[in-house]
């Protein structure tokens, strides 16, 4: 059996499950809830060997948002391996730290994902587990008690999560009901968290302390190295997802520029739709964000809010309207929170402008 997790291989055999695997071989994966679903520290990407697993529980259902399990979301403690043969996953705070050191402005549209996801899912998953507590499914103290604290831990998740979900709001108050109706079960202090929130402000002074003045400092002479520009990093595409990003990776694609070289005609595509194990019309989709890419400005972020306002190709925004284009992706934006920083509406003319120059390099 073959399990590597963030990297590194892990000794495992038939029937465990990946959190007891990541204990066993020192492996960074959250466990906090005892293993019932909950607390959904253990999410993590499966990049290979999804179908050497278990099939997707109840639990996992119930907590995870549909993008998530189509890019290979799972809950360590609920995925159990069956088969033999090679299964390699991403834990949360691997992918975390892989684009903090290589994308750091990805965390911003990765947070907000991974934010209103937590906040759409939450009520739903914690209902599943109150009709098992119910039920009887759920019934002994030991784990009752990992239960409640694993609420716990979703809840303080959800809720930390829940900045990012803004203005998701119908999906926050939800999270606050649910809130309630889990507090008798013994989360003191719980109802009351409905109050607390709507009592947060923020204040920001435009006073400004007058600073001391520096001192006069000497002139200190130094010396810099002209930096090797990195080459063009597989965190452009980790957009895409984790999951989609290693498929490519390991078919030799780790630039934009690559990926579109290798699907400008249908024939290519076919074949590396195959090899990829993406559905045609996903990887065109795909393919069209990349061609997008080739204008100064925009990049595969920028392209996927391109689709969103329905311009999903370079002969498409070569026909919109500046101004219209630009108050519809601004109005986009404000609801999914796909860029941190919205281009301007220059910039968006520009773009049109050079689209209308771009030489057409996809065939269909």
């Amino acid at each position: 059996m073959n399990v590597i997790i963030n990297d590194r291989p892990c000794s495992a055999v038939l029937g465990e499950k990946l959190t007891d695997v990541a204990q066993e071989n020192r492996c960074h994966v959250g466990y906090v809830c005892g293993g019932h679903g909950i607390c959904q520290t253990c999410y993590v990407t499966v990049l290979e060997g999804g179908e050497l697993l278990s099939p997707l529980s109840d639990v996992e259902q119930a907590f995870l948002s549909e993008k998530q399990i189509r890019d290979g979301g799972r809950l360590a403690c609920q995925a159990t391996i069956e088969k033999e043969g090679t299964i390699r996953v991403l834990s949360r705070p691997e992918e975390v730290r892989r684009m903090l050191l290589s994308n750091p402005l990805s965390l911003f549209s990765y947070g907000a994902e991974m934010g209103k996801a937590a906040a759409e899912r939450f009520v739903p998953g914690v209902s599943n587990v109150i009709d098992r507590i119910t039920s009887g499914e759920i019934n002994s103290r030991e784990k009752l008690g990992d239960v409640l604290h694993g609420i716990g831990s979703a809840i303080q998740f959800s809720a930390s999560s829940a900045a990012d979900a803004i203005p998701f709001r119908e999906q926050l108050q939800g999270l606050l009901d649910v809130i309630k109706r889990v507090s008798p079960f013994s989360l003191p202090g719980a109802a009351q968290v409905s109050e607390a929130v709507e009592r947060v402000t923020l204040t920001v002074s435009g006073q400004q302390t007058p600073a001391e003045p520096a001192p006069e400092l000497e002139p200190l002479t130094v010396s810099v190295k002209p930096r090797r520009q990195p080459k063009e990093s597989v965190s452009e595409l980790e957009v895409l997802g984790f999951r989609t990003a290693d498929k490519m990776t390991r078919a030799g694609i780790t630039t934009v520029a690559g990926l579109l070289g290798q699907g400008k005609s249908p024939q290519q595509r076919k074949k590396l739709a195959a090899e990829l194990e993406l559905e045609e019309h996903e990887l065109l989709s795909i393919i069209n964000s990349a061609d997008l890419c080739r204008i100064q400005g925009i990049g595969m972020k920028t392209a996927g809010l391109l689709e969103a306002t329905g311009v999903d190709t370079v002969p498409e925004l070569s026909h919109r309207n500046p101004d219209h284009l630009y108050r519809k992706m601004k109005d986009i934006n404000a609801k999914e929170k796909i860029l941190s920083t919205l281009p301007g509406r220059q910039e968006v003319a520009r773009w049109i402008a050079e689209a209308k120059k771009l030489p057409r390099v996809l065939t269909y």
